[in-house]
């Protein structure tokens, strides 16, 4: 059966008219576009040591720069999504007592304010 498969697929493939791409086909050797700019010498690859050593040159000077370290202040102290709050309907007068995670829609609305 895979020989008569084979028949039959090799006379399709011979009686039909495939497009020929003959004239598309270039050699390699005939490139116009040579770059000739590769340099391969095996000195410019480091080995692991040398990249190690590398590594470690520029840590030290990284940690021999000073750096400061500003501490953040805040005027308010931040409020945990968790944490109780009030807030206020700045419309009704209404004040609810609600977790600041549920409070975060209402405050976004702006019809709403956290009561200080």
């Amino acid at each position: 059966m895979i020989i008569i498969l084979n028949k039959e697929l090799l006379s399709f493939l011979f009686k039909s008219n495939l497009p020929n791409n003959q004239n598309n086909i270039k050699d390699a050797s005939s490139d116009s576009s040579k770059n000739n700019n590769y340099q391969t010498s095996k000195e410019e690859s480091l080995n692991s040591d040398e990249l190690a050593e590398r590594a470690r040159k520029i840590g030290e000077s990284a940690s021999q720069q000073g750096q400061r370290v500003e501490t953040i202040t805040r005027e308010v102290p931040k409020i945990g999504r968790n944490e109780k709050v009030e807030v206020k309907n700045n419309n009704t007068g209404e004040i609810k007592t609600i977790k600041f995670k549920q409070a975060e829609k209402l405050l976004l609305t702006g019809e709403w304010s956290i009561n200080t």
